[in-house]
């Protein structure tokens, strides 16, 4: 039990010195979660965004703003207006904020 406990902690330690290794850049892309033409969550970035500096949060949702406008362009309803933002967690100590506009004629 403590070896697969000293490996787990091992492979977190490991995880988290690559995703320090991303660029400002990539850290900031938004990625879409999910679009069903009346909406669409938009995650930013790739890691809590607490833990960003406040320039970075900016530009990750200033990203985030400008993906959801070009996506719900696709769908019959043009306009993007934000709605809301939560934190989703991804295991026991990761979370990924996730963004949610409405899309609107």
């Amino acid at each position: 039990m403590e070896k697969r406990r000293t490996l787990g902690i091992a492979a977190l330690m490991v995880t988290g010195a690559l995703a320090g290794c991303g660029t400002p850049e990539s850290m900031t892309e938004p990625l879409v979660s999910s679009f069903n033409e009346a909406s669409v969550e938009i995650q930013v970035g790739q890691g809590d965004m607490g833990f960003m500096s406040q320039e970075l949060r900016t530009q990750a949702i200033a990203r985030a703003d400008a993906k959801a406008v070009e996506i719900c362009a696709r769908g019959p309803n043009r306009r993007a207006e934000f709605a809301s933002q939560r934190r989703v967690p991804i295991n026991q100590y990761v979370s990924v904020t996730k963004r949610l506009y409405l899309c609107l004629k």
